[in-house]
Parts: structure tokens; C-alpha cells; sequence
């Protein structure tokens, strides 16, 4: 019987072993001490070996001789990338803070994760802005922070902030996100961990920042009265058409005395039609020009003549007006409070990052930098 010819990669385990018995006894990559290491850049070690697999192959193994050259060229192939030098892993860390080596791989999906509104452009990574690279640095030194204190984050609550987040999906929105973005489940699942954690520490971190006292809401309301002006505003009900005419003919019966939310209700085409027709509180600014000039022209109670807009040809009618005016300040002391807290804690981040710079290592290699291609 004629035996079928034996493909590459196809050989029994017993052949591997009969033609081959040195395989398990390759140069290990520390030069033969069996540790890792640079790879020996002295080929002549490796022919010993290569020569007692080139007899045996000639000799034992019952391969067609095209195949058993094709053995040979992988051999050789073999033998000079094994023999061949080994960039060092330092050489291929882009940065280094404290004890975290962002490796190329993870600093470009760093970069990537950082989005479009961050500023990086396509190209060479040396174009990118530096406090891009700082935020990244700032980013690490917390977790770096967080790690050195312990700081860490619960399973359970961890499950319920993926599932929060989940939530904020419909149908195969998720999937969608993470295909656009080439992000597989894991890896974001990973990073949503990841950015829970930065939030943990930063909230703990922050927790002594003192809270403002009623002098500091005062001081803020005094010096920032325009940001809590309320324009004027009106609240109306109103009946849309698509034509003019049919408009005309609404108006006459309203004039006739028919009551203006039962027509609305039966054939406006505007979404509050359900409603009789009544829109709610609008202010100044807020509408399309020739609707905000009809209505905070017209008194209240008013029926006013046919207004036409983009959307269609109105019948407006305001039920009641509100002058603009200044808030009062215990309409928005809280408000206030929020705002005075929040930046009192960026304030006290942004030293508190400063002093961790100074505490962690922190090493940028800007010669990879310079040659890394963003896409």
C-alpha cells in the first residue's frame, strides 16, 4: 500500500519524537540555561541541533521529498529567528509611572479611549498635545495612589455600576458602541472597573475638602446676578395647521366664541393637541423669531390672527406672562453650594496630583514616542 503523503504540520506524535528527539530540548531563550532572556545571537549554537535534525529527516522519515524540503526552509527560518536579537520589554514602554509600564499597545488604546474631544490628531504620537499625555499621567498616578493605600472596589458594587451603565443601552446599542469603538465586552467591562476605581479614590481623597459656608454662597450670588436672571416668559395654548386656510377657518369660529382647547384638541397637528392645545411656560429666546414676536407681543387672553413658521400656520392664544427677573438667593442657594464645592475640590485635586508627581516616578520615552503612528 501506497502511504498517502504526509501534509506539514499533520506528523503523529510518534514520528515528532522518532525524527526529531531533541524537541524538547531546544536552546532555551537564556542560551541553554533553560531561563528567559535576550535570545543568543550566536547562530553557531543552534546548528548542532539542526544538523541531527536534517540526518534523521533524510534517513527516517518517510516524507516526499518537496515536503521534506519544505521541513528544511522552515528549519532554517526557525533557526534565524530564534537566534536573532530580542528588543528588551523596557525599550517598548512608552510610560512609566510608580510601579505601572504602559506598554505601546495599551498607551495607543489610552489614547483611543481618551475620544475625539481630546484633541489627537492622526499620526505620529509626538503631535499629541501635551496635557493629553498629563491627563493619561494624572490618570495612572491615582491609580497608582490607589494601590499603594488599598483603596479598592467591591464586587457587588462594581455589578451594579456595569449594569447601570448597561441600562443607559436599548436593544443592541451596547454592541453597536463597542464595535465602533473595536472595544470586545471584556476589555470595556475592564475599563468601566478601571474608571470606577479613579472615582473611588478620587471621592475618598476629597472627602476633607471643607464644605463653603454661607458667606462664600453670598459672595458668589453678589458677584454672579446675571447668571441667575430669569427671562420673561409666557405660557400659551396654541392650534397648528398645514395650511393657511384651513387656519383662516379655525379663526372664524373662535371669533364666533367656540371654545379654543376643544378645537385644538380636535384638529391641531401639534403634539399638545392632547392636551387642548397648551404648551406650558416658554421664555424669551426659546422659540423660532416670528412665534417668540407674535406671542410676547400679544396681551393675555388675546386671540392672535394667523402666524406663519416653519412648522406650519398657528392660532396662539397666552394664558398668563411672567416679567424677567432675578432669582432670589434662597431659590438657588443650593445651587450655589454645588457649585462653590465642586470647585474647591478641583482646586484641592489639582495640588493633591501635583504632590503625587513628586512622590511617584514617573519616566516618559519620548525617542518611541516620537516614532509611535496613531491611527
Amino acid at each position: 500500500m501506497v502511504r498517502p503523503a504526509a501534509r506539514f504540520g499533520d506528523f503523529p506524535v510518534s514520528v515528532k519524537t522518532r525524527i526529531f528527539p531533541d524537541f524538547k530540548r531546544l536552546p532555551a531563550a537564556g542560551g541553554g540555561t533553560g531561563r528567559p532572556g535576550p535570545r543568543t545571537k550566536n547562530i553557531f549554537a543552534f546548528l548542532p541541533f539542526a544538523g541531527r535534525f536534517i540526518y534523521r529527516m533524510r534517513i527516517h522519515a518517510k516524507i516526499p521529498p518537496p515536503m521534506r524540503d519544505l521541513c528544511l526552509l522552515f528549519l532554517i527560518l526557525f533557526s534565524l529567528w530564534a537566534c536573532g536579537p530580542r528588543e528588551r520589554p523596557e525599550g517598548r514602554t512608552v510610560v512609566v509611572v510608580g510601579s505601572t509600564h504602559v506598554g505601546i499597545d495599551r498607551f495607543k488604546k489610552d489614547m483611543e479611549f481618551l475620544g475625539p474631544g481630546s484633541g489627537i490628531p492622526a499620526g505620529t504620537a509626538s503631535r499629541i498635545p501635551k496635557p493629553v499625555i498629563d491627563r493619561m499621567i494624572d490618570y495612572y498616578l491615582v491609580l497608582e495612589y490607589g494601590k499603594k493605600n488599598g483603596i479598592t472596589v467591591s464586587p457587588a458594587r462594581l455589578r451594579r455600576y456595569l449594569k447601570e451603565v448597561e441600562s443607559g443601552y436599548t436593544g443592541d446599542g451596547l454592541r453597536d458602541a463597542l464595535l465602533r469603538g473595536y472595544m470586545d465586552p471584556k476589555e470595556w467591562k475592564d475599563r468601566l472597573a478601571e474608571r470606577l476605581r479613579v472615582r473611588t479614590i478620587l471621592k475618598q481623597v476629597s472627602e476633607g475638602v471643607p464644605p463653603p459656608d454661607y458667606r462664600d454662597v453670598k459672595a458668589y450670588y453678589d458677584q454672579h446676578l446675571k447668571e441667575f436672571r430669569v427671562p420673561e416668559s409666557v405660557a400659551f395654548r396654541q392650534i397648528v395647521t398645514r395650511t393657511r386656510k384651513a387656519a383662516e377657518a379655525l379663526l372664524e369660529r373662535l371669533r364666533k366664541g367656540e371654545d379654543m382647547g376643544t378645537l385644538a384638541g380636535k384638529y391641531s397637528i401639534a403634539p399638545e393637541a392632547e392636551n387642548a392645545g397648551k404648551v406650558g411656560w416658554v421664555a424669551r429666546g426659546q422659540l423660532e423669531k416670528t412665534m417668540e414676536k407674535a406671542l410676547f407681543s400679544l396681551p393675555v387672553g388675546k386671540i392672535s390672527p394667523v402666524v406663519k413658521s416653519p412648522y406650519g400656520f398657528h392660532i396662539f392664544e397666552v394664558l398668563s406672562r411672567r416679567p424677567g427677573a432675578i432669582r432670589p438667593l434662597p431659590e438657588v442657594i443650593g445651587e450655589i453650594r454645588e457649585r462653590l464645592v465642586a470647585e474647591k475640590r478641583d482646586r484641592f485635586l489639582e495640588k493633591w496630583l501635583r504632590d503625587l508627581r513628586t512622590r511617584f516616578r514617573i519616566r516618559i520615552n519620548h525617542e518611541l514616542l516620537s516614532r509611535l503612528e496613531m491611527s
